[in-house]
């Protein structure tokens, strides 16, 4: 009897052990994995005006922090309704130094390594691929800059 008893626990053990180690099931295998609220925004992104890339940002994650590159026009000018009107040969690179996620979108807070002046914008994601970006609120707001999702090569940087 003892003999029996001793069968039947190793294998009700075996079974338990087999069943706690099976593998994933297809529909888990093909699932996509967990993105989190920032991950949207981690790439490359390029505007443009009259079909050439006036604006640049580039935001890297490194563990839980963000940092990236901005780059831009030295100059720019909008219309009277907010759109761009204008922008400058003369390019200007800022690091960005801290992003913050509100209810609003990304904050970004860039710096311009010249000056140590640091001007802040703020990121939303309207799908996948396409973004808007806008001076953070308190300045004189032009309209949304509408941004693209770009591979991370098609961004050339400043020199």
């Amino acid at each position: 009897m003892r003999c029996f008893a001793f069968i039947a626990i190793t294998t009700i053990a075996l079974c338990v052990v087999g069943w706690a180690q099976t593998s994933m099931t297809p529909a888990m295998q093909n699932a996509p994995a967990q993105k989190t609220a920032l991950s949207g925004h981690v790439g490359a992104w390029i505007g443009t005006f009259q079909g050439h890339a006036w604006l640049t940002i580039r935001l890297m994650q490194k563990g839980d922090q963000r940092t990236g590159l901005m780059q831009r026009p030295s100059e720019v000018q909008f219309d009277d309704r907010g759109d761009l009107k204008s922008v400058s040969d003369e390019k200007w690179a800022g690091s960005i130094e801290s992003t913050k996620l509100n209810g609003d979108g990304l904050l970004l807070t860039v710096k311009d390594p010249a000056t140590h002046k640091t001007d802040r914008y703020l990121m939303r994601l309207t799908n996948d691929t396409t973004a808007e970006v806008n001076m953070a609120p308190g300045a004189q707001n032009p309209k949304p800059w509408k941004l693209t999702k770009v591979p991370g090569n098609a961004i050339t940087p400043v020199r």
